[in-house]
């Protein structure tokens, strides 16, 4: 039977070229349909209902993305490749969070590349090869994009079943990512080390229009931190045990609700509905000495000592149990009303208004302190400090303390700035985030021991201040292409 196939490309020379000079029935593929624009596309997707998609991504109307979105809402299983230019890569990206199986550039694209693809798509489609699928798992034979297939809650649990047997209850979580980390990353290494591949096997995951990943995990048998150990740059939201799946739409409503929770407790922690903060409406968003402290730190203009007054004005609020909304929402009509009018008038006030508008989406405060510490740094531009002394005294300070427990505090004590400030200068300095720095020389110091052979792989790890072997060795991989044995061969 062949795989029909709906190819959708707006550029009638490129279709054409595709639908004749591609061997589709030597692959097993007919082409059941060709559109030109997004909307034609789905008319004829709900009509013809095809195996196999490949898509542009910039069309008119309705583009590839917006298409994607709208056919997963309708067949969470249906493969999709992304057929577009190289200038169109990170809109490409943003194609994996809806279950892409490929990215094709058709600017630069080979006979090999897509006879390529076109045999993976065949494995896949019919389940005779596990090449690109989670080793280990049964029933895996869609590719791991498959799996983080992007959907609504209300569509998912419209359409999923539990299989049949006992269970010990249930728990809706909700896995935020850094955003920036979560775009850079490879979804297919992303679940190979995957804790829990029952939760693959049985579909129990998928992706929302927000890119927060919503796991259902069995009760004591699937343990949320394990998430933790496993993921960096996460926060992990946990409601309470429901009995049956007819309870899961409460658990899912409980998981959403502590993402305000989060924003205190930041990344790397679980919060857990029986722990719900309790929020207070009826004090102020704003402590009114700190309030005019900033008012004067903004006239002034000293960025680093702004940054200082902001951080404690977050601390407080948490102390005080302030909503985040509040509390962003006081703050930002604060720094609006009161920066003063020199800075607005230069060329760059534009990342002055982004930041503002960018802060209202911030996951934590520290996402919120790192936007607005950018922010500051560009508008102010405070040229009474030696930034480069200072990065070059936290650089400085890492060479000669990499096999300790080394923090971004530590690291901006060394730097005499506030954390928040420190780290903005530095990734403007170096290119690179100060932890992003620490990793990396420590990856170099174990090369050189690795080299001489100087003891064991856990002794090293150690003697390059990363004590625990799992995740020196997911780091020195990371950053090598090989494990920290084969590196020493």
């Amino acid at each position: 039977m062949s795989i029909r196939t709906m190819l959708v490309e707006d550029e009638w020379l490129i279709r054409e070229a595709l639908l004749r000079t591609v061997p589709w029935e030597q692959y097993g593929f007919e082409i059941a349909g060709e559109a030109g624009n997004g909307a034609d596309a789905l008319e004829m997707f709900i009509r013809l209902r095809p195996d196999v998609i490949i898509t542009d991504i910039r069309m008119p109307g309705m583009d590839g993305l917006e298409l994607i979105a709208c056919i997963r809402e309708i067949s969470p299983t249906v493969l999709i490749c992304i057929l577009s230019s190289h200038t169109d890569f990170q809109l490409a990206r943003q194609g994996i969070r809806y279950g892409v199986f490929e990215y094709l550039d058709k600017l630069n694209l080979s006979s090999g590349e897509i006879e390529h693809c076109l045999e993976r798509l065949h494995d896949t489609f019919h389940g005779q090869s596990r090449e690109h699928g989670v080793p280990g798992l049964p029933g895996a034979a869609q590719p791991e994009v498959q799996m983080l297939g992007l959907q609504s809650p209300s569509a998912w649990l419209k359409q999923f079943r539990p299989s049949a047997g006992e269970r010990a209850g249930w728990r809706w979580v909700i896995m935020l990512m850094d955003r920036e980390s979560w775009e850079q990353t490879d979804i297919h290494a992303w679940l190979e080390g995957f804790p829990y591949p029952g939760v693959i096997a049985e579909r129990r995951m998928f992706v929302d229009a927000e890119q927060r990943l919503h796991l259902i995990l069995e009760d004591e048998i699937e343990v949320p931190a394990l998430l933790l150990e496993r993921y960096e740059d996460t926060g992990i939201l946990i409601s309470s045990r429901v009995a049956r799946p007819d309870e899961w739409e409460k658990a899912y409503r409980e998981a959403e609700e502590l993402q305000s929770d989060l924003f205190y407790t930041g990344w790397n922690h679980a919060v857990e509905y029986e722990c719900k903060r309790v929020y207070q409406v009826s004090v102020p968003a704003l402590a009114g000495d700190q309030e005019d402290k900033l008012i004067a730190l903004l006239a002034v203009g000293n960025a680093n000592a702004i940054m200082e007054c902001m951080d404690e004005m977050l601390q407080d609020a948490q102390r005080r149990s302030v909503h985040p909304k509040r509390l962003i929402q006081a703050l930002t009509l604060l720094l609006m009303r009161h920066i003063p009018g020199k800075y607005l008038q230069r060329e760059n006030t534009a990342v002055w208004g982004d930041a503002i508008g960018l802060v209202h989406s911030c996951t934590t405060a520290g996402q919120f302190l790192e936007r607005m510490s950018s922010a500051l740094r560009t508008v102010m531009q405070d040229k009474d400090r030696s930034v480069t002394m200072d990065v070059e005294a936290a650089i400085r300070y890492v060479q000669e303390h990499y096999a300790e427990k080394l923090t971004l505090g530590r690291l901006a004590g060394a730097a005499h700035l506030n954390p928040n400030y420190f780290a903005t200068l530095f990734k403007e300095q170096t290119g690179e985030t100060p932890m992003a720095f620490v990793a990396r020389l420590r990856v170099e110091k174990a090369k050189e021991l690795l080299k001489h052979r100087e003891g064991n792989v856990q002794e090293i790890a150690e003697q390059v201040g990363l004590h625990n072997l799992s995740h020196f060795s997911r780091v020195f991989k990371k950053m090598t292409g090989q494990t920290p044995s084969e590196y020493r061969g």
